[in-house]
């Protein structure tokens, strides 16, 4: 096959962005992308559990080539790149058609932006709207009681009780080490939970946006277009297990907030002690929030000196936010969530206690 063969639908797409029409079309697509239904069960058969995992084997292994993340190098070229091409399209204009430089360059934009909307669709974004867990799992509703939250809370309580003394003399593994001691357990849950195909780890990577995770209270992100994992550094270590095995449920498709920590979850739970411990020390998080007053402090009072003293190292780092950036994170975070057809948007994250509890997890959680 010749190479005109192969550039004939780059050619094709290049003179079609060249005129209106074109990067008009590219915007009602990406307008009928928000709104059209798709349905769950057809984007689980085959986009999540096929095309997308294809995609993620690739892309992912990929990205993992270069130690740097790729994210920085995109947004830096992207926000850079924006800005020169606004200024000097503007101002090489004429006075008489500066403000319809204005106006193409807008379109433009726009075009832009609903393709980029339109890519990140189809390399990771559809995993949003997949079948969710609980019709996949045995999640029955009403198991989610108070009784069973008292339990689970005082179980969760008891393990890291009991992990603590074990883990105390053992130094905590660096970023750099948890693949290779965490890649048979993510391996391990995916094939539990039903796929043929799993998706490859992503070694978890620095980036310069680390100081702005910090203020905002951000622990680590996926780059939803090259498939790799971003993790801010100030993380304490006994949180990284977790942070990863997170960010990796997110690699394997599943989007939302809940499932992530879910899924993250039960691979630090198929990892050592030290994995565990960090699970724990997550759901333990999550649980005590649902407590409030005396009942609360019965909780705490449970715990070792050790888990009490993990946690409490936790609650100050995040205290270190700025409330300004956190808040207009999070709200920012959140209308993402909801336009990505997250109803629950942020909140979405305490959700992986009705997935625990639900599920009777985490015996009874796989099939």
């Amino acid at each position: 096959m010749s190479a005109g063969y192969l550039l004939e639908p780059i050619q094709f797409f290049s003179r079609g962005w060249r005129v209106p029409w074109g990067r008009a079309a590219v915007i009602a697509a990406a307008v009928a992308a928000v709104w059209v239904p798709t349905p769950a069960v057809w984007v689980e058969q085959f986009y999540s559990r096929q095309f997308y995992l294809l995609v993620q084997n690739i892309l992912t292994r990929a990205s993992s080539l270069v130690a740097f993340a790729f994210f920085d190098l995109l947004l830096v070229l992207g926000v850079v790149g924006f800005g020169v091409w606004w200024v000097w399209v503007v101002c090489t204009a004429s006075r008489g058609r500066r403000w319809r430089a204005v106006f193409v360059m807008g379109f433009n934009t726009v075009a832009i932006l609903a393709c980029t909307y339109l890519i990140f669709l189809a390399v990771w974004g559809l995993n949003y709207r997949r079948q969710p867990l609980t019709v996949k799992l045995d999640y029955v509703q009403s198991r989610i009681t108070q009784e069973a939250l008292m339990a689970v809370t005082q179980e969760s309580i008891a393990r890291l009780n009991n992990l603590h003394p074990r883990i105390a003399s053992i130094r905590w593994s660096s970023l750099a080490d948890l693949p290779s001691r965490m890649a048979p357990a993510f391996t391990r849950v995916q094939q539990r939970l039903g796929v043929v195909r799993t998706a490859v780890i992503a070694p978890p990577k620095a980036t310069f946006l680390t100081p702005y995770f910090r203020r905002a209270g951000i622990d680590g992100m996926i780059n939803p277009f090259l498939l790799e994992i971003l993790i801010n550094e100030t993380v304490w270590p006994f949180e990284r297990p977790f942070v990863v095995a997170h960010e990796w449920a997110h690699l394997a498709g599943y989007a939302t907030e809940s499932e992530a920590s879910f899924v993250g979850w039960l691979i630090c739970l198929d990892g050592d002690d030290q994995t565990r411990y960090s699970a724990w020390l997550m759901l333990t998080s999550h649980l005590l929030r649902d407590f409030q007053g005396a009942a609360r402090a019965d909780m705490w009072a449970l715990m070792d000196e050790g888990p009490v003293s993990d946690l409490r190292a936790i609650a100050e780092r995040l205290s270190s936010a700025v409330p300004i950036v956190r808040r207009n994170s999070n709200r920012l975070y959140d209308h993402y969530l909801k336009a990505n057809r997250v109803e629950a948007g942020l909140a979405n994250y305490g959700a992986v206690v009705d997935l625990v509890l639900g599920t009777g997890a985490p015996n009874a959680a796989l099939p």
